[in-house]
């Protein structure tokens, strides 16, 4: 009984292993590959210029990134163009998100094309940090791309390479291009390539609507696709957007890839070319060439069909179908279910009532689980403060407690099992899991079908090996020979070799993805995670039995040695230094109407740095002098008074007709900051508004909102913006304006430059590091 327990724990270690190790992304390509294939090596040079230092949009840094890639491109014999206009993004209502952008786009023109294949990548970087990964890698994996293509045969399609500008702003490169540009109405199937941390495979997480025939193309192109349509699921649900989101509402088939390992990297300082892995550049370049190749030659003439379920087997394929499919799959498979159960209970193997003990003995094991560990991360941050100022919710050291978690729920698990099978038979305790999974199948088949293949193939397979075991009879006809014990032993090993290799299906399923969904999640969501692995064990609690002689709690007590190990680990691990700083925010503020000045934070605390500029007990407080439409609290002290140019309006032209009044102003920024913000005071109505001459949808602001309607303008030209409002004739116009620029003022005493352990952090609306002044003006 020993060996058959040391063997099947060795057998699903390993089965795990697999499937985590499969994610990692394909090994980095020499210099010295073949001038048709995709070198990391060579695209990685490109990286050494673009991620040199921070370059948002407008900035000085940027016109140099975006004169290094139109250099690159017309190196390979490429006619690059620049895209230079103004453009409005009103996606997301008040305040309104604009700029000057200037896009760089690239066609390689096909021999006998039907439409076009869109790459896009955007080159700007967040002002906090040199975006090497974000997005850096992409735009190199394109340039090295673009020279791989030019080595290699002529496709029939035109393939255009989108190089955006202002995707951090608010999307804006990607909207200026859909809606300004002619190559524009060419599109019809679109790939975006962005990252979300600095490692780890390039993963597919988003599709477009109607997916069924780029889903079945991606599946044929690429050599090693990572994705499954819960990721997109789960996307849908969080506040997130890329430029992949303007290609959608522009009604072209699109997919959506990157590379998420490293979240605390993500938009910070430490997103830089030292700590980008190699092996994820690979992954993403070696997509966009077989995408080049695959969709540069198809027909493009029809590419939408109904929606598919799809996912991965351990990189090596992609299996998909329709969405229609999922109704009768869910119907099967609980006929199928019901089947087992009456099976079972004709061989006296199940009863009712332990099925029914069993099924709540799961919800609280799961509950137990999930509510430990979520506890566990709290007692952690409390003990750690230091993690509490990752805005993203993970931690560098996060692989140590995801271990740890992990270990801690099959103690957790392992033990109630143990203690619940002295009163309910283990094959009640397993059916009643099944049930468990057999509910959340339907659910997910009724709500989110993009979901359901999670529940319903590893519910699938195992309920084919319980279907076995009570189908064959006990093996009783040996030899008289034979002992009760040595009987007993056989058919344990029938029963565990057959469950094993049913298991072998979900375990190689589940297991990559649950990794997945906890680098998306992150360690705020550890009790989420504990969820999903409390169920993946509901599918092995067979095992449970293989340790009943002996030492029944050899598990528990080994997994939870584990886990403290881990845990002790992390705690261990948890200091910040120059290799891992620690994130912390500071604004400067001057209101030019008041003549006073303050410093403002977004951290919970001040400290060893940010002490300096604020007081060991700063107000909590908005900040409405500057940011009217945030309502997140800040830490507050005054500051001293910084002589800096306010943000100026200038009246062009002011008319009345019939009740409307129509105001045209100029509004500029003295100081030559690269963002300037406009608002208007709440008790105006705005009824109509332009920016440069391009009309503002109000439409998009005053839903069922107390913010004031407000302009975010990025990159500012010199001659700044003309602004048109429209407003009743009865009322004054009443504005602020607010310009920012990156870096904090000089003050004396005031030491602006970080210790090497400690980095800005770019969460917050982008305002950390940053000197914003503030005037009021009525018209």
């Amino acid at each position: 009984m020993k060996n058959i327990a040391f063997v099947t724990f060795l057998f699903i270690l390993c089965l795990v292993f697999l499937g985590i190790y499969q994610l990692d992304p394909p090994a980095a390509v020499s210099v010295s590959a073949p001038l048709v294939e995709f070198s990391s090596s060579r695209a990685i040079k490109h990286l050494e210029v673009i991620a040199k230092k921070p370059h948002p949009i407008g900035s000085a840094a940027s016109a140099e990134v975006r004169n290094y890639i139109v250099q690159q491109l017309t190196t390979l014999g490429v006619k690059p163009e620049v895209q230079t206009t103004s453009v409005i993004n009103e996606k997301w209502g008040t305040p309104f998100v604009a700029g000057n952008v200037a896009n760089v786009i690239a066609k390689l023109e096909g021999t006998d094309r039907t439409k076009a294949v869109l790459f896009a990548a955007h080159y700007d970087s967040i002002a906090q940090g040199v975006g090497a990964s974000d997005n850096g890698t992409a735009v190199v994996a394109m340039l090295e791309n673009i020279r791989a293509l030019k080595a290699g045969s002529p496709l029939k399609n035109d393939v255009i390479f989108l190089f955006t500008d202002g995707e951090e702003s608010g999307l804006l490169g990607a909207k200026a291009f859909v809606d300004q540009h002619p190559f524009a109405k060419d599109v019809e199937v679109a790939f975006n390539f962005e990252a979300r941390g600095n490692s780890g495979s390039s993963v597919m997480f988003e599709t477009s609507d109607q997916n069924g025939w780029v889903i079945q193309e991606f599946a044929k192109a690429a050599v090693h696709p990572i994705g499954n349509s819960i990721f997109y699921t789960i996307y849908k649900i969080l506040p997130n957007d890329t430029d992949l989101s303007i290609f959608k509402k522009a009604g072209w088939s699109a997919l959506n890839f990157a590379y998420l390992k490293g979240f605390n990297y993500y938009h910070t300082f430490v997103d830089n070319l030292k700590n980008v892995d190699e092996r994820s550049l690979q992954h993403q370049g070696e997509y966009i060439l077989a995408l080049s190749r695959h969709f540069g030659n198809l027909n493009l003439e029809n590419t939408k069909d109904s929606d598919a379920i799809y996912f991965d087997i351990l990189g090596l394929t992609l299996i998909h179908y329709p969405e229609a499919w999922v109704p009768p799959l869910t119907i099967f498979v609980t006929a199928f279910f019901v089947m087992v159960i009456m099976l079972g209970l004709k061989r006296r193997q199940l009863t009712i009532g332990g099925i029914i003990l069993g099924f709540f003995a799961f919800l609280f094991t799961i509950f137990i689980a999930s509510a430990t560990v979520t506890l566990a991360w709290w007692v952690i941050t409390t003990v750690h403060s230091g993690y509490q100022v990752f805005a993203q919710g993970d931690t560098y050291n996060s692989n140590f407690y995801l271990v740890g978690f992990v270990a801690l729920t099959i103690a957790i698990t392992s033990s109630l099992y143990t203690l619940f099978s002295k009163k309910i038979s283990i094959s009640n305790l397993a059916v009643a899991a099944l049930l468990g999974w057999l509910i959340l199948m339907i659910i997910t088949s009724l709500f989110l079908p993009g979901t359901s293949y999670f529940f319903t193939f590893p519910l699938l397979f195992t309920l084919v090996g319980w279907g076995l075991i009570f189908a064959i009879e006990p093996i009783t006809r040996l030899p008289k020979t034979v002992s009760d014990d040595s009987k007993k032993r056989i058919n344990m090993g029938v029963r565990v070799t057959i469950l094993s290799v049913c298991a072998i299906p979900g375990i190689i399923l589940l297991t990559p993805t649950i990794y997945i969904i906890f680098l998306a999640l992150t360690l705020s969501m550890s009790g989420a995670i504990a969820v999903l692995v409390g169920l993946q064990l509901g599918l092995l609690i067979p095992y449970i039995t293989l340790f009943r002689n002996g030492n029944k709690f050899l598990l528990s007590r080994f997994a939870l040695l584990i886990s403290l190990g881990f845990i002790f680990a992390g705690s261990l691990t948890a200091d910040f230094t120059a290799k891992y700083p620690k994130p912390n925010s500071i604004l400067y503020g001057l209101n030019a109407d008041t003549g006073k000045a303050i410093w403002a934070s977004l951290d919970q605390k001040p400290d060893e740095w940010t002490s300096q500029f604020l007081s060991q007990n700063p107000q909590k407080v908005t900040l409405t002098e500057y940011l009217p439409t945030v309502s997140w609290q800040f830490l507050q002290n005054s500051a001293s008074v910084v002589s800096l140019s306010p943000p100026d309006i200038q009246l062009l032209k002011d008319n009345v007709e019939n009740s409307t009044r129509t105001v045209h102003l100029q509004i500029t920024s003295p100081r030559k900051a690269r963002i300037l913000r406009v608002y208007a005071d709440t008790k105006t109505e705005i009824l109509e508004a332009a920016v440069n001459g391009k009309k503002i949808d109000i439409n998009h602001t005053h839903n069922n909102t107390q913010n004031a309607w407000g302009l975010d303008y990025f990159a500012i030209p010199p001659e700044g913006i003309e602004l048109t409002l429209s407003i009743k004739r009865s009322q004054p116009l009443k504005l602020k304006a607010v310009d920012q620029s990156e870096g904090l003022p000089k003050i004396p005493g005031k030491f602006t430059s970080r210790p090497n352990y400690m980095m800005p952090t770019a969460f917050g609306g982008g305002v950390s590091n940053s000197t914003l002044v503030s005037k009021s003006f009525t018209f």
